[in-house]
């Protein structure tokens, strides 16, 4: 018996090892270097302003005393800047272009007379202020603050900036790049045409609030320069020419540290970025990115993918993967992963190409049905043997009452054994089967899983103002506007309610069926080994469905889905497995 136990013990571990192993190779991130960087620039879009010339010359004549001591300051860095050849982060964005005007705007020290004279330093940074750049970069200023890291100067960032703007023009407008900018507006304008817009949104720097709550337009990818070619910031290439996050970055820095120099003061070598700064910049870039997985796009889509960036309301360019990708990350991505997403493209296309929320929804239940229908031809035995199970519950319980101390006779429970078996035997059951199919199921479940929460499809659009890529506690956890809908905040709690309360219903049906199955049936005597067998059952039930509610809180709001359809699933196949069974009794 020990040797038997060895076996067991040793052939359970192995399947343990097994399943963490194939379930392992199906979690990769399927987004790519250039996907990454496109991702990161919502998120970090710089410290720039561009304004129309009116707008320009409205803050820097009617602002407040710092805005117009800061605006002035930049314009002559700038005439300086111009002189030695390099770039202007105030005035003119383009030479040949009257439309477009930019500036920095910031804080800096001050200092105050005896009679409460205010006087201004430009030249002593404290904080940007703009709205664009209150994401990850005010951030890395204040870790790096408190740090004591050197702070690079306001006209380095300002040069950053206009070096991408500068390789978006030239990415929007390939050949006769210096006669299009002529043509470049800057967003505010409420018709554009044919035109190209420099700025994301109508408004220039619009708060997340004006976002959120639709107080400013977004400007189409298409039309947006930034909102399109951003991503240059982050892109580029390696030493190996392999695409590769911070490339262009790690150029533009190479350029800027050659501009600096030529002696001018505000752009020196003190000035620039340095080790440790650069270091905490790129980690909490990657940090923000490198979490995000939604990245399996099946297809192009010229209005972009997902809700990226501080308001979550950026789409952006996510390359089209094909099943050859898929096979390169691993074995279950191209088995499993990748076809889950193609199907809920598929089908999420077919039905509401502009991706608004209802034609996801409409997927995640075809491709529900379809999963549980694969597994269902899988696991047909094994189903059937556990609706046998629990039909011959009132069988079983008569033969475990014949033996009352198999759980300390060793010749009791031996017998017990056998008359249990040849019972199985009889009806066709086998308990074993169970278990092979669980090892078929988790692999499958982790896979849909995996899949679900990597398709770019499910990323976009709300249904009754719930993204689908969000989890369900991101948006309970959000109650910024309750009692109002307007985040998604009761949609997502009766999602979860019903969720949770399906796969309740669903585990604990099978075990309800059994026990009134068994209520007629007379227990002769305590059976201790019966009684545990059944406490033991009854905790796994119980631990599932607790590890279902919580899995189901902390995933994707997709996966609730899917779990609320794949219960209701489970829900009419016992109900008709059981009906089918009781028929057939009938007929015996």
């Amino acid at each position: 018996m020990k040797t038997k136990s060895l076996k067991k013990a040793i052939g359970l571990v192995g399947i343990g090892l097994g399943v963490a192993i194939l379930t392992s190779s199906c979690t990769a991130n399927f987004c790519s270097q250039s996907d990454l960087a496109a991702i990161a620039y919502p998120y970090e879009q710089g410290v720039t302003v561009y304004l129309t010339q009116e707008e320009f010359e409205k803050v820097r004549t009617q602002g407040t005393d710092m805005e117009k001591a800061i605006i002035n300051a930049e314009l002559e860095w700038s005439d300086a800047a111009e002189g030695m050849g390099l770039p202007r982060i105030a005035g003119k964005a383009f030479s040949n272009n009257e439309r477009v005007y930019k500036w920095v705007p910031y804080e800096c020290e001050f200092t105050e007379d005896k009679d409460g004279n205010k006087t201004y330093h430009p030249s002593k940074f404290t904080a940007f202020t703009s709205n664009k750049s209150k994401g990850v970069l005010s951030t890395v200023i204040t870790t790096a603050t408190k740090n004591k890291f050197r702070i690079p100067s306001v006209y380095y960032f300002g040069v950053v900036d206009q070096l991408v703007l500068e390789a978006a023009v030239a990415e929007t407008f390939p050949t006769d790049t210096a006669a299009k900018t002529a043509n470049i507006y800057v967003g505010s304008e409420a018709d554009l045409g044919n035109n190209y817009a420099v700025n994301p949104y109508v408004a220039v720097d619009p708060t997340d609030d004006d976002i959120i709550n639709k107080r400013t337009a977004s400007i189409s990818i298409n039309q947006s320069i930034l909102r399109s070619h951003g991503r240059y910031k982050f892109a580029g290439y390696d030493e190996k020419g392999k695409a590769a996050m911070w490339g262009n970055f790690n150029l533009m820095n190479d350029d800027i540290a050659v501009m600096a120099s030529k002696g001018f003061a505000p752009l020196d070598q003190t000035q620039l970025m340095g080790n440790d700064f650069e270091n905490l910049y790129k980690t909490q870039v990657n940090t923000k990115v490198n979490n995000i997985r939604s990245c399996i796009a099946t297809r192009e889509n010229d209005d972009g993918y997902g809700h990226y960036g501080n308001a979550s309301d950026w789409r952006v360019q996510i390359e089209k993967k094909d099943w050859g990708y898929a096979w390169s990350k691993g074995f279950l991505e191209g088995l499993l992963v990748y076809p889950v997403s193609w199907l809920l493209d598929t089908f999420a296309y077919g039905m509401d190409p502009a991706l608004s929320g209802m034609g996801q929804i409409l997927a995640l239940i075809f491709v529900t049905l379809i999963v549980r229908g694969l597994l269902l031809l899988v696991s047909f035995r094994s189903t059937s043997d556990n609706q046998k199970m629990q039909a011959i519950q009132p069988e079983l319980a008569k033969i475990q009452a014949k033996y009352p101390n198999a759980n300390t006779n060793q010749n009791e429970k031996q017998r017990l054994s056998q008359e249990q078996m040849a019972l199985y035997k009889r009806h066709g059951i086998r308990p074993m089967r169970q278990l092979l199919v669980l090892i078929i199921q988790f692999p499958v479940f982790i896979c849909v899983w995996s899949g679900l929460q990597g398709a770019s499809t499910l990323a976009t659009g709300e249904v009754l103002n719930v993204r689908l890529s969000d989890t369900i506690q991101q948006i309970l956890f959000n109650t910024n506007g309750l009692p109002s809908n307007i985040h998604g905040w009761w949609t997502a709690l009766i999602l979860f309610i019903l969720m949770a309360a399906v796969q309740v219903f669903a585990m604990l049906l099978p075990r309800l069926l059994a026990k009134r199955a068994t209520k007629n049936v007379a227990k002769v005597t305590a059976n201790p080994a019966a009684d545990q067998q059944g406490k033991t059952m009854k905790w796994v039930s119980y631990g599932m469905m607790i590890f279902t509610i919580i899995m189901g809180f902390m995933l994707p709001s997709a996966m609730g889905v899917y779990w609320l359809i794949g219960g209701l699933i489970s829900i009419v196949q016992t109900l008709i497995t059981q009906a089918v069974l009781a028929h057939k009794r009938k007929r015996r």
